[in-house]
């Protein structure tokens, strides 16, 4: 089984792949996303697939400048900070932001639960 920091790596690898179904299959199907560049409290893939369709035009990649993690068994609380690549009106511009993942065990890997990510 992955440990929580790999996890949170291939969660990047996969946000940098700008393939939704590929992002979204890593979050439990009724997690919770608080998006970096959103306003609304995402429930659901359903919803979380949204923020992603629009958070991909910006062909965002990133890396993990910083994580701390608290693994509780089942349970594992992920707390860092990331820098996003972005382009947006046609610039490349970097937006750092800091994150929660709740990750929970699905299994033999992990899955997300919740996911707040604010600049």
């Amino acid at each position: 089984m992955k440990k929580p920091a790999e996890f949170i790596q291939e969660w990047m690898e996969a946000v940098c792949s700008n393939d939704v179904n590929t992002i979204i299959s890593l979050y439990k199907e009724d997690a919770v996303l608080l998006g970096t560049l959103d306003k609304k409290v995402r429930k659901g893939r359903d919803l979380i697939k949204e923020y992603f369709d629009f958070f991909i035009k910006l062909k965002p990649c990133g890396r993990i400048t910083e994580l701390v993690d608290e693994n509780y068994g089942s349970v594992c609380v992920a707390n860092g900070t990331y820098d996003f690549d972005l382009i947006e009106n046609g610039e490349s511009v970097v937006a750092p932001a800091r994150f929660t993942f709740v990750l929970e065990r699905a299994g033999m890997k992990w899955i997300i639960q919740s996911h707040h990510s604010s600049k």
